[in-house]
């Protein structure tokens, strides 16, 4: 008579399985992200000196480094040399706002 695995077991291979397709899937996905509140995939970086590449699905990229850090909002400029305030929620989404022409960015923690 054969056996079926136990529970241990079961645990193990979906763990090893899901950390085999994990990083690669997540290397492929793009997040739900918008830009003034339209739909598009972006892909968000953070660099160890407050910076944050955004990449969109459409091929643009855009880097913001931090001038004021703060808690729960911060002040980045673009690469372009434009003001955006970070504003960091509980649950880990960001809000960008450039509050001179009022665009908006929303990157949502996971894919």
């Amino acid at each position: 008579m054969r056996s079926s695995p136990g529970p241990a077991t079961l645990l193990a291979l979906s763990l090893l399985w899901a950390g085999a397709l994990g990083p690669a899937a997540r290397a492929e996905g793009w997040k739900s992200c918008t830009y003034n509140d339209q739909p598009i995939g972006c892909r968000d970086s953070q660099q160890g000196d407050g910076s944050v590449m955004i990449r969109w699905r459409d091929g643009k990229a855009m880097t913001y480094r931090l001038v004021q850090e703060g808690y729960p909002t911060s002040v980045l400029r673009d690469s372009l040399g434009g003001i955006w305030e970070r504003e960091l929620y509980p649950q880990g989404n960001v809000v960008y706002t450039n509050p001179d022409n009022g665009n908006r960015i929303f990157v949502p923690l996971r894919y």
